[in-house]
């Protein structure tokens, strides 16, 4: 009995084989054909004209040139995404058939195919009629779809991530920026929220600095990030709501809560302007916005509205002093009655009179004859030196370890008044030119645990951490000799 199924068990397996082969090793494509596929169409894609989609969705895109741009006639005056068109063109042309599975079939239904689940049509320049794909099931592996050509019968596959290419919807060609602005050419921007005050910036060369409610300079990266985030916000989705080209109703807008937006944007170009407003969260992961300048209600990254709903504080600018330690030529710095300043200098290097002895001794006598000609002297060297109160040589680490902790100090927040008391260190630095330094001075004030820096010209004072502090005053004073 027991021979007997194993008979059975391999007479199975023998016969599953078999079928496998047949169907599966005799069928495919021997090795090295991969790169011979035939082409769905001979595509000329500049010289195409007109293009033609229904999506999956049953929604029709109708396209046509005009001149070197595609346009949508049934939507007039809306920008066309050329890259969208272009990346269609590109997969159309590019198409090949994976494998034919038959040249004359009785019904095309079984796949999908009367009607199809989605077409693609295009015609060029002299074509009598357009060529039309036609898309229909997906196999039942997945990896491929079912498939075939307007007025030929043979049916074949194309691969099924191609779908994504392919099915487009009127949306999808459209251009989706959310607002029409030049990103590099903005000079200003106004944020507004609800129960708060406007933040207005403006913009100078590349530096950027708030006008309200405070007047102060402005972080040159978080604002410019706001403004790319802005500038490039592209449309999610579209709603019904302004679709017909006429202006939302005012049930329209309280519907989407764009009657008192949380948030509105405005950003210059010269004397242009354009205003984006972003009303309430459609999701987790869109708010209802809209251009001022369209009639369109649509949907955008909801992140964004965190960008317009900044505290002046976050976009103040946190460094405190320009310069950096391979900047600085110059550092006065005075605690209380105690101050000192330092410079960078050159000085010729110590000569060392072991070694040119050493060097006499080895020189070759056809050279004797130059020992007249007056010798070149040494590169100079730059050093740190204290000139007050007294000159004298520094620890070239240590002061550039001063020079570093200075630089690198940030404002963690910003305080409307400096404190009045506690101990006072002053620092004025030198940098750039050696000749026409640049110079910035900032006045550090310690009150128990807590430092404000007050920089002339800004309002209020800027709160450092205490730490970097300490440490910058605890270099000063070893470097100074001051207990």
């Amino acid at each position: 009995m027991r021979g007997a199924k194993s008979l059975v068990i391999l007479a199975v397996v023998g016969a599953a084989l078999g079928a496998y082969i047949y169907f599966v090793e005799m069928r495919r494509e021997p090795a090295g054909t991969a790169d011979k596929k035939a082409k769905v169409f001979t595509v000329d894609t500049p010289k195409l004209e007109e293009l033609e989609v229904k999506a999956a969705s049953g929604e029709t895109s109708s396209l046509k040139k005009t001149g070197d741009k595609w346009t949508m006639p049934s939507a007039p005056g809306v920008d066309v995404d050329q890259s969208e068109v272009g990346s269609i063109l590109s997969t159309l042309e590019s198409l090949e058939i994976q494998r034919t599975l038959e040249e004359n079939p009785t019904s095309v239904a079984q796949y999908g195919l009367e009607p199809a689940r989605l077409s693609v049509a295009f015609r060029a320049a002299g074509d009598a009629a357009p060529h039309k794909l036609l898309l229909g099931k997906k196999t039942p592996t997945g990896g491929d779809i079912y498939a075939r050509v307007e007025g030929q019968p043979k049916v074949f596959l194309v691969s099924a991530y191609l779908e994504e290419s392919l099915s487009k919807t009127p949306f999808n060609f459209r251009d989706k920026a959310a607002l029409k602005i030049d990103r590099v050419g903005v000079d200003a921007v106004t944020l507004e929220q609800q129960g708060s005050p406007a933040l207005v910036l403006g913009r100078r060369n590349s530096l950027w600095r708030l006008s309200k409610p405070v007047d102060a300079a402005a972080d040159f990266t978080a604002v410019d990030t706001i403004v790319g985030r802005i500038a490039q916000a592209k449309m999610k989705s579209l709603e019904p709501a302004g679709a017909d080209g006429k202006e939302p109703s005012a049930a329209d807008l309280k519907k989407y809560g764009l009657d008192k937006p949380q948030a509105t944007a405005t950003l210059g170009v010269g004397s242009t302007r354009a205003v984006i407003a972003l009303g309430n969260k459609k999701d987790d992961t869109s708010v209802y916005a809209k251009d001022a300048a369209r009639p369109l209600i649509f949907t955008i990254d909801a992140t964004i509205l965190d960008d317009l709903k900044k505290k002046p504080a976050d976009l103040r600018k946190k460094e405190l002093f320009e310069f950096r330690s391979f900047t600085a030529v110059g550092l006065d710095a005075s605690l209380g009655k105690d101050a000192a300043s330092f410079a960078k200098v050159k000085e010729a290097p110590a000569a060392d009179k072991d070694k040119d002895k050493d060097k006499d001794k080895d020189k070759d006598k056809s050279k004797e004859k130059e020992k007249d000609k007056p010798a070149e002297p040494p590169p100079a060297v730059e050093k740190w030196k204290q000139t007050k109160p007294s000159a004298k040589d520094v620890d070239q680490g240590k002061i550039t370890d001063l020079l570093t902790t200075l630089s690198n100090l940030k404002a963690d927040t910003f305080a409307e008044k400096p404190v009045t008391g506690g101990e006072e260190l002053v620092i004025t630095a030198h940098f750039g030119d050696a000749a026409k330094p640049t110079t910035e001075k900032i006045t550090f004030r310690k009150s128990g645990t807590t430092v404000h820096a007050i920089v002339a010209g800004e309002p209020g004072a800027a709160v450092v951490p205490t730490a970097d502090f300490d440490r910058a005053l605890a270099l000063f004073k070893e470097i100074a000799g001051i207990k």
